[in-house]
């Protein structure tokens, strides 16, 4: 691994004024009040939120909520463009910038384009990836994460994802590096592929890459095979949904990209377990206003955990998982009751 902690220092030197109290203790711990949960509202001058070094890089912990997470994360949550600026100088600081040359043609690759490379159909990902069960290195990852074998199977591959901008002129030398990926497709309900999520399988601080192929189309995994007159299970993140039976995901906490009349009546909003969040309370109590059914994760089993694959890896069971997302999924009154008990902020 190179060692960049030079360059986290060099981009967490420039939040230091945009963060509430910001300071350098010593050269390698940064102080300031934490902008996840706004940290102490009785004393304004308490500042529990560090930046520190583990090995070669920067970490954050607040004192307050409890959020650890990558210095870099931290970045790419609250400053998005100090953190691109970020990955731009990392690839190349690594030599992993990505290729000037002209990208091969799609011919190279026996890749027969449909309007214009949109809205392909699953076979077409054949073109530029590889199954992901069809690659060691590919199996080897989604093994450690506990990936079930039967979900394997719905996953793709890439070597080197600069061969991804092949799958829209879109894309077209826009992809940043080209880090090994797990590939991600997002079907519509008709099976047309309206974009993927890659996601690393190195050290790489661009953990996931996102393409939309139709802007004005959700990116929702799994749609084109959800049952809608059964129990719908929703999570945040595609691989948490890889872990339950009828599940979808919208790639991220915006449940509101989800059509209300198909899902509403038999959908199950499955927020992370991160009773500290204070953008992800804010988002549940929306949701709960709304009408949704939430699960409130109010099991001591599930609490070391932050997300479903956590759960799993940390020993829990699929079934066990689903059964405790069943028995603490509310709506209404009984959500607002579980919601306050839940949440530490």
């Amino acid at each position: 691994m190179v060692d960049m902690l030079w360059l986290e220092r060099k981009y967490l030197s420039q939040i230091v004024s945009l963060v509430e109290m910001g300071k350098w203790k010593n050269d390698n711990t940064l102080n300031h009040r934490c902008p996840y949960c706004g940290d102490s509202q009785k004393n304004l001058y308490k500042a529990r939120g560090f930046h520190f070094t583990v090995g070669q890089n920067f970490v954050y912990k607040c004192h307050n909520c409890g959020k650890s997470t990558s210095s870099v994360n931290f970045l790419k949550d609250h400053f998005p463009v100090i953190h691109r600026e970020y990955i731009k100088e990392w690839l190349q600081e690594s030599g992993k910038k990505p290729r000037t040359k002209k990208t091969r043609s799609a011919n190279d690759f026996k890749f027969t384009p449909r309007k214009e490379l949109l809205n392909m159909k699953r076979i077409d990902l054949t073109a530029v990836c590889f199954p992901a069960n069809e690659k060691e290195v590919a199996r080897d990852f989604l093994n450690s994460r506990s990936i079930p074998e039967s979900k394997i199977q719905d996953l793709w591959f890439v070597p080197h994802a600069q061969t991804l901008g092949l799958l829209s002129d879109k894309y077209k030398d826009r992809v940043l590096g080209d880090d090994p990926r797990i590939v991600i497709p997002f079907f519509d309900e008709s099976g047309e592929l309206v974009g993927i999520s890659g996601r690393a399988i190195n050290d790489s601080p661009l953990r996931y890459l996102t393409m939309r192929f139709l802007d004005d189309v959700p990116l929702i995994y799994n749609l084109n095979n959800v049952d809608t007159t059964k129990t719908v299970f929703v999570t945040e993140g595609p691989i948490d949904s890889l872990f339950l039976p009828n599940a979808i995901a919208v790639g991220g906490s915006d449940f509101k990209k989800i059509d209300d009349s198909k899902f509403k009546e038999n959908g199950i909003l499955i927020f992370d377990n991160e009773p500290r969040n204070k953008q992800i309370n804010s988002k549940i109590a929306d949701a709960i206003n709304d009408g949704w059914t939430v699960c409130i994760w109010d099991d001591r089993r599930v609490a070391p955990y932050k997300d479903i694959n956590d759960m799993v890896m940390g020993g829990i069971s699929t079934e066990d998982v689903t059964k405790i997302i069943l028995e603490n999924a509310h709506q209404g009154l009984s959500a607002k009751v579980k919601f306050q008990e839940w949440k530490k902020v």
